[in-house]
């Protein structure tokens, strides 16, 4: 039996990549919203379909940016909130649903671009997403804003810059800071689409060396990304 879920895309380069085929495997269908050129001001849940599932892609936007679309995203993540589907929000998707809960988004220290060690804590080692992991290893990062963890919110891990790396709110709502989508294509298009970001960012690690670590890094965690794959879409029921 298939079910449908929703994938906000906020440009057109951040998609499911990795995670893909683990939630084709499980019978998950996704339906892309491109937020970025779809118009959301009149849509509802029930005319998306009634969808089991959403998750929300990753962006260069600010979840603070004026953007109509982004208003209008908001207001659906706060249905399907209140619907209590299962969501997982990555990075500017985390930022969002933190939004939509009334908590605070902000800048960080520095930016995190690359390949940073996650940091998992005692209470990552019972949740279903993340039981498997290590408690230590590495994730790939793109992104300059922190948030503040909603209340009643978990903490599942952190970086040493960003103390909230991943959450779960209630049972089947997940942030998660990092990357777990990439591929090798993934972050090389990445890389060159930002290399003048990166330039300025004044980084530890070059375009040069996060391209060269790409393929022992994701082969390490490809195992990691399909469990979380695997667990969320068990989610849905």
């Amino acid at each position: 039996m298939t079910k449908p879920i929703l994938v906000f895309q906020h440009v057109a380069h951040e998609h499911l990549g990795e995670l893909a085929p683990t939630l084709k495997q499980e019978g998950l269908v996704p339906t892309y919203i491109r937020s970025y050129q779809d118009d959301l001001w009149d849509v509802d849940w029930e005319h998306l379909g009634h969808p089991e599932g959403l998750i929300i892609m990753g962006g260069p936007q600010s979840a603070n940016d004026d953007l109509p679309y982004l208003r209008h995203e908001l207001r659906l993540i706060e249905t399907a909130l209140r619907l209590e589907k299962p969501i997982l929000g990555i990075c500017l998707g985390s930022q969002l649903i933190v939004k939509a809960l009334g908590a605070r988004v902000y800048p960080g220290d520095r930016k995190e671009i690359g390949w940073y060690d996650l940091q998992l804590n005692d209470a990552a080692k019972e949740d279903p997403l993340f039981a498997e992991w290590p408690a230590l290893g590495p994730m790939f990062q793109w992104h300059g804003e922190t948030f503040d963890l909603p209340r009643n919110a978990q903490c599942l891990a952190a970086s040493d810059l960003y103390p909230h790396q991943a959450y779960r709110y209630g049972d089947r709502v997940y942030g998660l800071q990092f990357h777990p989508e990439m591929t090798l294509e993934m972050v090389t298009q990445w890389l060159q689409l930002g290399h003048d970001e990166i330039e300025s960012a004044a980084l530890p690690q070059s375009s040069e060396e996060i391209l060269a670590a790409a393929p022992q890094q994701l082969k390490k965690i490809s195992p990691l990304v399909q469990q979380l794959a695997k667990a969320w879409a068990g989610l849905l029921g």
